[in-house]
């Protein structure tokens, strides 16, 4: 535990925190923004949590994130700082990334939980985060999108559609799409949390060693996934230095603590409560296999264009072009079971709007399914494009197609609109989840023995990275280890 001193340092280094950031407002005239009160911190998280929660989806797996959340407690406890009350959340992404809001919400990947390998990391990561809400970085900082615009397409009518009625497949705009607004902390709001995020995970009793690892395995993922070691989206909030391991693990050795009992009895433990999470994609928010997209819960099949880059979110699905000159986006526009009363309001939106007559108003089948189609010509750019729009109603529900492309391409958005359908027996029974899970090594066998054993869907250098291994390290007898096993996803219409 740290001494009474120490605990008064990390109070003081707070609280001169929040005195400079009324300095530098005072400086550069945004007091409006960093000096704001405390409850406008608890409002903007509360808001944008609500995005979050929305947008890039929230774990499901309650034992989990019942045991994050009292990880995550007792490392408040050991904060000086208690003016916050702190809400931790496990988001729905594979990706390891882990960030605060302002006023006390806490998310952490299930990505990054797959990646630490003891509670003491869990508990240096918290730290680190929790540093971010009482020192007010996230307040403080200019907010910054996750993903990055998808099109932007020249013309009047074009437009209109991408910047407001693509938006509102998402209830967002499009310019925000897949952007719940984060913050992109500075280098010095980094090492600050570093020192003090450590500093408070020690004395809850956890090794303030167990940071430097757990970030290097994050840099290790990252370049195995993208050649990079700045993995988007950690390191988008979190920028790393050259020297940071090393300054990390040299702050550590300052630290006097004193081990305390964690939550889980130990590494064994803490592994086994890992055991079961999803790793990989989430079926049930849509899958795609080939150019078809599934969603087991919609129970819904579609098929895109060859060659087109595909988004998933939680709200719609999109697809581009490489040239990003067209667009195809299908999402759900409400309840409802008559497609021509949605079809009609928009047609007079756009008329009251833009003067403009659509060149096809028709009732129309999707398969068996009702629809109703309209499509128009925006003739104000270099190259005609061509609007495509369908409304089809679906298990009490209403979507809306949106397609946008050059003229050329107009059969290409119908005939992608039309492929609209219900899921086979076949699709559903193709649909796979893969889960971590904990198994023992035998003595002498090296990952690639460990992997044909048991069925791991990962390759050698992946399960390293996952389990902080060399790739061809030979393995105790009894060591556990960390792999992906792929199963069928139990389809709940």
């Amino acid at each position: 535990m740290y001494s009474i001193s120490t605990r008064r340092q990390i109070a003081l280094a707070l609280a001169l925190g929040a005195l400079m950031l009324g300095i530098q407002a005072c400086a550069t005239g945004g007091s409006e923004v960093l000096l704001q009160p405390v409850e406008k911190d608890v409002q903007q998280g509360r808001e944008t949590a609500r995005i979050v929660a929305v947008e890039m989806g929230i774990s499901n797996d309650p034992d989990k994130t019942k045991y994050l959340q009292r990880v995550g407690i007792r490392v408040v406890g050991a904060n000086p700082d208690q003016r916050f009350e702190y809400n931790f959340q496990i988001l729905d992404q594979f990706e390891p990334n882990a960030f605060a809001l302002p006023g006390g919400w806490i998310f952490v990947s299930r990505g990054l939980l797959a990646l630490t390998e003891s509670e003491d990391e869990l508990a240096n990561v918290l730290g680190h985060e929790v540093v971010h809400v009482s020192s007010r970085h996230s307040a403080k900082q200019q907010r910054k999108a996750l993903l990055p615009t998808l099109l932007s397409v020249p013309g009047a009518i074009v437009g209109g559609v991408i910047s407001q009625d693509l938006g509102n497949l998402i209830n967002m705009p499009v310019y925000l799409m897949g952007g719940a607004y984060l913050a992109a902390h500075s280098r010095q709001d980094e090492y600050e949390a570093d020192q003090l995020g450590q500093a408070i995970a020690a004395d809850a009793g956890y090794n303030p060693r167990a940071l430097a690892p757990i970030l290097s395995r994050i840099e290790d993922f990252a370049e195995m996934q993208t050649g990079d070691k700045r993995i988007p989206g950690f390191f988008d909030t979190h920028p790393s230095t050259p020297n940071r391991a090393q300054r990390i693990t040299d702050d550590a050795t300052r630290i006097q603590w004193q081990k305390e009992p964690g939550i889980a009895a130990g590494k064994t433990d803490y592994l086994r409560k890992l055991d079961g999470l999803l790793v990989g994609a989430n079926p049930e928010e849509g899958v795609f296999i080939g150019r078809t997209f599934l969603h087991p819960l919609l129970d819904l099949s579609i098929q895109f264009p060859e060659g087109w880059k595909t988004i998933n979110t939680r709200q719609a699905v999109f697809a581009v072009t490489e040239k990003q000159d067209a667009v195809i986006a299908l999402g759900i526009e409400g309840e409802g079971s008559d497609p021509q009363q949605p079809a009609d309001k928009y047609r007079e939106a756009l008329k009251k709007k833009y003067g403009v007559e659509p060149t096809r108003a028709e009732k129309v089948s999707v398969g068996r399914l009702p629809a109703y189609l309209l499509t128009y010509t925006d003739a104000s750019t270099k190259e005609p494009v061509c609007l495509c729009f369908l409304w089809i109603a679906y298990r009490q529900a209403i979507y809306r197609f949106v397609g946008l492309a050059p003229e050329a391409r107009r059969e290409l958005l119908r005939k992608t609109a039309f492929s609209f359908r219900p899921m086979t027996g076949e699709e559903k029974s193709s649909i796979t989840e893969t889960r971590l899970r904990i198994v023992s090594a035998d003595s002498g066998e090296n990952l690639a023995a460990l992997s044909k054993r048991t069925g791991n869907r990962w390759d050698g250098k992946t399960t390293a990275v996952m389990n902080g291994l060399e790739e061809g390290q030979r393995l105790k007898k009894g060591q556990l280890v960390k792999i992906a096993v792929q199963q069928p996803y139990t389809f709940s219409p």
